[in-house]
């Protein structure tokens, strides 16, 4: 795993209802015991910029075959199989438990994201990204407005320097965490 994630810490700051914890068998054919599995079945990943997949009447969550039409995108051999678990704006977010990565089907199609090199990744910027907007000391002074987003800016701009240090997915390509950075940064999300 990349990051070192706390269940505890993330409850601590966010609150236990902010933190998303798949069920056990949620995840199919997917070994359970995997790092992957282990952090979405026990330690979990704030919802906010995430949210999770709707899991099927089976209890698991739908596989990119049962929910993509992959008609529209340049994906790879083999994607039919990845677990389709969440969803960040404008993405489904499939996990391939064969490699722990996480890969994003954009709702208007075309290639494939490689998003995260392995699900740490994904929590980890969740919760960083959740806890700087819960924490987020705005000011109340309106002439203060400019220097609290140029703060908001710095901010994310240290979240994202500390993510691509560990990982470089999420910010590169044709990802879609910099427009979610970008639309943070306008205030969109506060």
């Amino acid at each position: 795993m990349l990051f070192e994630l706390s269940r505890e810490e993330m409850i601590s700051s966010l609150g236990e209802g902010a933190i998303f914890v798949a069920p056990a068998g949620s995840l199919g054919d997917a070994p359970d015991d995997s790092p992957s599995a282990q952090v979405l079945l026990s330690v979990g990943i704030p919802t906010g910029a995430f949210q999770p997949q709707k899991r099927m009447d089976s209890g698991r969550f739908p596989l990119v075959d049962d929910k993509i039409d992959l008609a529209g995108y340049e994906a790879p051999p083999g994607c039919e199989a990845w677990v389709v678990f969440g969803w960040i704006p404008q993405t489904h977010l499939a996990l391939d438990p064969k490699t722990g990565k996480v890969h994003g089907f954009s709702e208007n199609g075309g290639l494939v994201q490689d998003l995260h090199t392995d699900i740490s990744s994904l929590a980890y910027l969740a919760f960083a990204l959740h806890r700087l907007l819960k924490e987020f000391d705005w000011s109340d002074d309106e002439e203060n407005e400019e220097d609290d987003f140029e703060r908001l800016a710095e901010s994310l701009d240290g979240i994202r320097a500390f993510v691509e240090e560990r990982d470089p997915l999420p910010f590169s390509g044709n990802s879609v965490w910099p427009a979610v950075l970008d639309d943070m940064a306008a205030g969109m999300w506060s």
